[in-house]
């Protein structure tokens, strides 16, 4: 009984240690991507999408016009999980997401894009 007490409580440590490097590496992304777009008219907005096992978190920085710029994804299961730059979503216009909200199967880098746009939308008005 002491050692399963043990290993739980090195367990939860390790968790809140990690969970730790992870918000530190999420913060050092979020603040070198809006300082390399500083004095610009760009804008940078993040969404999180949950899926059944995954969450994806993607992170855009798109125009005035609302065209993608920048389209970065991050997809994974632990925390050692990085950004990637998804060049195929440079030069998209959001606008083009507009629908996708609702839909389920759509991938989640769209709905996410959907949900970014609907909250672009927000917003202006």
């Amino acid at each position: 009984m002491n050692g399963l007490m043990i290993i739980l409580i090195v367990l939860m440590l390790s968790q809140s240690l990690l969970s730790i490097v992870q918000v530190k590496y999420y913060q050092s992304f979020i603040k070198r991507i809006t300082t390399e777009q500083a004095g610009t008219e760009y804008e940078f907005y993040t969404e999180v999408v949950k899926g059944k096992v995954l969450r994806t978190i993607v992170a855009v920085v798109v125009d005035t016009d609302g065209k993608v710029i920048q389209c970065y994804i991050c997809k994974g299961l632990t925390i050692f999980a990085r950004f990637k730059e998804e060049q195929s979503y440079r030069g998209v216009q959001l606008v083009s997401y507009s629908t996708l909200k609702q839909e389920k199967k759509a991938p989640q880098i769209d709905r996410a894009l959907s949900q970014i746009y609907t909250r672009k939308l927000e917003a202006v008005t």
